[in-house]
């Protein structure tokens, strides 16, 4: 539908990242939450009706935010590095993402729902109707649990709704593009594992090869231990044993516990469970990338 309006309103019709005069034009959302705008100028007002019963009308959501999310909404959304500047100062930052496949919510309401989630407070803003995205910035996560959250809130508010949850990343004006990256993984997922209600990075990576996404920040919980040369081996070689702690240490001429403090090492650094075999096909194909560059 979207490629129909683009070959009938041609130039006039922009995504939402492309245009700085954001007035001049009258913006809808997709269902898969594409925003996308049409100059006003191009419009009838019968043409407005039509495209308000077509797609989701959208309005400048930033009126209703406080200085926190319109900042963060400006750096994230507009892509406005000066932004920055402007954010709670921390050490590392998550980005979790919520897209709601089918169903409405009160803005209000699903914000408070969300925040009653965390014991701590994280942020919230909303691209779209259908998107959202949560800011945390605790050392210490609570993202693993949030399977468990998914089915009350879909019961309560009567809604399809998938997650996507982010990696842990150094707070940085990086963050923007690592942003925009994991907004890619979290659609290759709902792609090819559309039935799937929480995804991470262990459920995308093998999806994101074998699409020919880029990879740089796929890999980025490598950072903490890229330069332990010693614990990548170490690691490498329990995988290529199957997994078998007594044969890779044996192999590695090491304790048995020795070998299994060095892996209760990565997972704590990583927050990647090697332990688990999506995360140990995570970590070893991307040791392989790491030492293929």
């Amino acid at each position: 539908m979207l490629e129909k309006l683009r070959a009938y309103y041609r130039d006039a019709l922009v995504e939402y990242g492309q245009v700085n005069e954001r007035h001049a034009y009258e913006w809808f959302s997709t269902e898969h939450g594409e925003l996308f705008g049409i100059k006003k100028e191009m419009l009838t007002q019968k043409e407005r009706a039509l495209l308000a019963t077509l797609f989701t009308p959208y309005e400048a959501v930033t009126a209703q935010m406080n200085k926190q999310q319109q900042a963060w909404y400006r750096f994230l959304i507009h892509g406005a590095e000066h932004a920055f500047e402007q954010l709670p100062p921390s050490t590392h930052t998550r980005f979790i993402y919520f897209y709601i496949q089918k169903g409405t919510v009160d803005t209000r309401d699903f914000t408070e729902a969300i925040q009653s989630l965390f014991p701590y407070d994280v942020t919230i803003i909303s691209e779209t109707e259908q998107q959202w995205i949560v800011i945390e910035q605790k050392e210490e996560s609570v993202a693993s649990t949030l399977h468990e959250w998914i089915d009350t809130l879909c019961s309560d508010f009567y809604i399809q709704l998938r997650a996507y949850i982010g990696q842990k990343c150094l707070h940085s004006v990086e963050l923007a593009r690592i942003f925009a990256a994991e907004k890619r993984y979290f659609h290759v997922g709902l792609k090819h594992n559309p039935a799937q209600r929480v995804y991470c990075i262990e459920d995308i990576f093998p999806l994101l090869l074998i699409s020919g996404e880029e990879m740089t920040y796929a890999t980025m919980f490598l950072q903490a231990v890229k330069r332990e040369h010693d614990m990548l081996k170490t690691i490498k070689t329990f995988f290529e044993c199957n997994l078998n702690v007594s044969l890779a240490a044996k192999k590695l001429h090491m304790h048995r516990n020795s070998l299994q403090y060095r892996i209760d090492k990565f997972i704590e650094k990583t927050s990647i469970d090697i332990k688990q075999f999506k995360g140990a096909l995570t970590v070893y194909l991307a040791i392989l990338l790491h030492e293929h560059h």
